[in-house]
């Protein structure tokens, strides 16, 4: 009726009690027994079942993680301004290998004239020989149409070095080489070698804060790194002997929520091989809302 019941072994117990017969319940006398019949032994406990045997744990899924940010700023009255930012960036972790993309549009107007339209896309790989020491690859391409760069590719190559690695801190330190192909105004299309080193920081305030840093300088060693395109005017052939770039970025990132976060982020870069000098200089801080996936 119960179905079958099982006891623990250390749980069971068996319990003494008088052998009455039911006829003696009903007053009927009870049954003769056999001199030679041997007393009923006890029920044997139930046997303690096996365990199953645990199920090995899958390692953990590596996939990509991300964020897509949006900046938007739009002024009128006494001056006409519009600025508009669009970043992605996305990142993968797979044992000793570590991949990196990033992308980034800036368009800006003011008073109707076109103040920033530049796009960059870029694309790194960090492969760790130990626990402080990695090879790195970084693949860019850039487009900008204010400072007429119609074409500029970056190929580099390098070492790093982790100089802190904790919860809180994370900082490297490397040094390498670029090869460099730019097509822009007032130079002639080519290849260049340039050296470049490199910094990065971060660190994570608490579960919501985190600030990050990074630092590059490229620079060639050749006095005549540029040629100058034969069709500019001989007045303007000066400055142009030396091909050296520096780069300063950091951020403030406030999440929100676990997918929402606030971004405030300063960005600085000075490019001496652009021809024209007030357009080598470019700094901008932003605003924006972004979408962690």
């Amino acid at each position: 009726m119960f179905g079958d019941f099982v006891v623990d072994e250390a749980d069971a117990a068996v319990i003494d009690s008088p052998d009455t017969p039911v006829e003696s319940l009903t007053g009927l006398p009870p049954p003769q027994t056999s001199k030679n019949a041997k007393p009923r032994a006890p029920a044997k406990p139930a046997k303690q079942l096996a365990e199953a045997p645990a199920l090995p744990v899958p390692p953990p899924e590596t996939r990509w993680k991300g964020k897509i940010e949006f900046g938007f700023l739009s002024q009128s009255g006494r001056s006409e301004v519009l600025n508009n930012s669009l970043r992605f960036e996305a990142e993968l972790k797979d044992g000793v290998d570590n991949y990196r993309a990033v992308a980034r549009y800036l368009y800006g107007e003011s008073n109707g004239k076109v103040s920033s339209d530049r796009r960059d896309v870029s694309y790194r790989w960090r492969h760790d020989i130990s626990k402080k020491v990695f090879a790195q690859s970084l693949s860019s391409y850039a487009r900008d149409a204010v400072t007429n760069i119609n074409l500029n590719l970056e190929q580099n190559g390098s070492m790093g070095y982790q100089i802190l690695q904790s919860e809180q801190h994370k900082a490297t330190v490397g040094a390498g080489v670029t090869l460099q192909y730019r097509d822009a105004e007032g130079i002639e299309p080519g290849v260049n070698f340039l050296g470049e080193i490199f910094q990065d920081y971060a660190y994570k305030i608490n579960g919501r804060l985190t600030v990050t840093q990074a630092f590059s300088a490229l620079y060639s060693p050749n006095d005549r790194a540029r040629s100058i395109n034969s069709n500019i005017a001989a007045s303007k052939l000066t400055d142009q002997l030396e091909n050296y770039r520096v780069r300063f970025n950091s951020s403030l990132q406030g999440k929100m929520s676990e997918r929402i976060s606030l971004n405030l982020r300063y960005e600085y870069e000075y490019d001496n091989a652009i021809f024209d000098k007030e357009s080598r200089t470019d700094q901008r801080i932003t605003s924006s809302i972004g979408y962690a996936f």
